[in-house]
């Protein structure tokens, strides 16, 4: 299935949306167990911060992503942290050209359920990692909202797509958040990897595809592909309704 779409919206997102790099090699370091590898696959690399991470705690990484752009971004990280064991490549996760077994460590934080064919992405992954190894999975999780989020969604794309009328929608949904959480009596949790309310919203609503997981559904799939597995974080999101969970699961 054809993933244009998906590579044309990134192509724009994340070069002009880098998050810190402070902040997220500490939110990797709290999630990852281990602190040596040998080969690292970062799935759906993006903004290339977490590929930089990444080949500060294995000898190899291997940084994929289906956006040129995206792609060229990564590689400016790469060059600014001065990490030289990373090789980049342009694919699409649904047909992933890597070697079966080849992985140790295969991270894909919030990039499978993007593509037309999450369950395709998902099989890629179990299919490249070796025994032994550690794949990590953020998928968004599946409330009774879901159809709602994904209604809206579609009436965004569809009418409210314009650059006015999308930043009406972004600066709208970024002060209902505040709105919300100030009148249940909590701070705005303000995400310190520099990703803004307004571009969390363009990553939630504009995105051509989106697919929900339940946990469960998730877990099981990784036991049925061999894996041990187990949901090591949930609720992620500034919401209980818009939020994303990860699955690790060990190889046997």
């Amino acid at each position: 299935m054809s993933n244009d779409q998906t590579q044309d919206f990134y192509d724009v997102f994340w070069p002009k949306n880098i998050p810190h790099y402070d902040a997220t090699k500490k939110y990797m370091l709290d999630t990852l167990t281990g602190r040596s590898y040998l080969h690292a696959l970062d799935a759906g690399c993006g903004h290339g911060i977490c590929s930089v991470v990444l080949s500060e705690l294995s000898e190899q990484v291997l940084a994929v992503d289906v956006s040129q752009q995206c792609v060229n971004t990564a590689i400016k990280q790469a060059t600014a942290f001065q990490r030289t064991n990373i090789e980049f490549s342009v694919q699409d996760l649904q047909d992933l050209k890597a070697p079966d077994a080849q992985f140790d460590l295969v991270w894909c934080w919030g990039v499978a359920m993007m593509a037309p064919d999450p369950m395709q992405v998902m099989h890629n992954l179990f299919r490249v990692t070796r025994p032994g190894g550690e794949l990590y999975l953020g998928l968004y999780l599946k409330t009774w909202l879901s159809p709602v989020h994904q209604w809206v969604r579609y009436f965004c794309r569809a009418f409210m797509n314009t650059p006015t009328r999308k930043k009406w929608v972004l600066d709208g949904f970024a002060w209902l958040t505040k709105a919300l959480v100030k009148l249940q009596g909590q701070e705005i949790n303000l995400r310190a990897d520099n990703v803004s309310i307004q571009a969390q919203v363009d990553d939630w609503y504009y995105p051509p595809y989106k697919t929900f997981y339940s946990i469960k559904e998730i877990v099981d799939l990784f036991n049925k592909n061999g894996f041990e597995a187990q949901c090591i974080q949930d609720r992620l999101g500034r919401m209980r309704s818009a939020t994303i969970f990860v699955v690790k699961g060990i190889k046997k």
